[in-house]
């Protein structure tokens, strides 16, 4: 994998295909590119794509300054200067579509394009208008909410109950079993950082960035907490805070419900994804 260096840091990430519209693929919370492992040989047979480790994550630096949301984008914006790349489709997996929503809120003329897979919104529902005191009232609850899950669990142990929920067919037990390895194997930190990052940029930008959305979007979506914080797969009728999110403050999103998987579609049903993002981008034009 080639390196990216920035100041006092560095970025690992895989490149492979070359040429056409690049699409850059961001993985989730604890997780690596290796989740893209189906998708990269498939699509860099037409355009260039880049699949990095986030900070914090695989080979990348560690260190806890440059884990977050706000980081992340402009780690993925450093990306695409490193290559020229004017513009991109992002493509990004739970936490990796905040990383991705966050890289169109601060450079919108570099994203050409944008796919969500089984993304969320950790909110009860739409908050609508607030006040800034409101806002950082809010921002602090769930900063110590999602800093209380860690306060008396060691985040290896979180990690393997987190990640034992995510997958629901055993044939994919040899899946979960490597995330959950990969994950329990980061240091402390990393969670204890990115997760109370993560909770709050929620309760402070998501519902100011999706009506701002005019590229082509594409939302997939498997999975939801319910109310006992437990990941359950989608089944028809149920509106999750996410799905409401897209439907009233960015209703020109394309959002495709899949029943009965598991929170790792691309792992699971890596054709199904591939296919649906190809759809995605010859319907806008992105397949070039």
């Amino acid at each position: 994998m080639p390196e990216l260096t920035l100041p006092a840091t560095r970025i690992h990430y895989l490149q492979a295909g070359a040429g056409g519209l690049p699409i850059v693929f961001v993985h989730g919370a604890l997780c690596t590119h290796a989740d893209w492992r189906f998708q990269w040989p498939h699509f860099a047979q037409r355009r260039l794509v880049l699949a990095p480790d986030l900070h914090g994550h695989g080979a990348s630096a560690p260190e806890p300054a440059r884990i977050g949301v706000a980081c992340f984008a402009d780690d993925l914006v450093a990306l695409l200067d490193a290559h020229h790349i004017s513009k991109a489709v992002l493509v990004g997996h739970s936490m990796g579509c905040r990383a991705v929503l966050q890289t169109w809120r601060i450079a919108p003329q570099r994203v050409a394009g944008m796919v969500f897979v089984d993304g969320a919104y950790l909110a009860p529902g739409l908050l609508g208008p607030r006040s800034p005191a409101d806002r950082a009232r809010q921002a602090d609850e769930a900063r110590a909410r999602a800093a209380a899950v860690y306060q008396d669990v060691e985040p290896a142990v979180r990690a393997r109950h987190g990640f034992a929920q995510m997958f629901y067919d055993p044939q994919f037990n040899h899946l979960r079993d490597e995330i959950v390895q990969r994950a329990a194997a980061l240091p402390g930190h990393v969670a204890r950082t990115l997760m109370p990052d993560f909770a709050v940029w929620d309760l402070l930008h998501m519902e100011d960035v999706l009506p701002t959305i005019t590229v082509p979007t594409l939302a997939i979506a498997c999975t939801f907490m319910n109310s006992q914080r437990e990941r359950i797969s989608l089944q028809p009728g149920i509106e999750t805070p996410w799905l409401q999110a897209l439907a009233q403050l960015a209703p020109q999103a394309e959002v495709q419900r899949w029943f009965g998987g598991g929170h790792f579609p691309m792992l699971e049903q890596p054709e199904r994804t591939n296919a649906a993002i190809d759809a995605f981008l010859q319907r806008h034009g992105l397949d070039r």
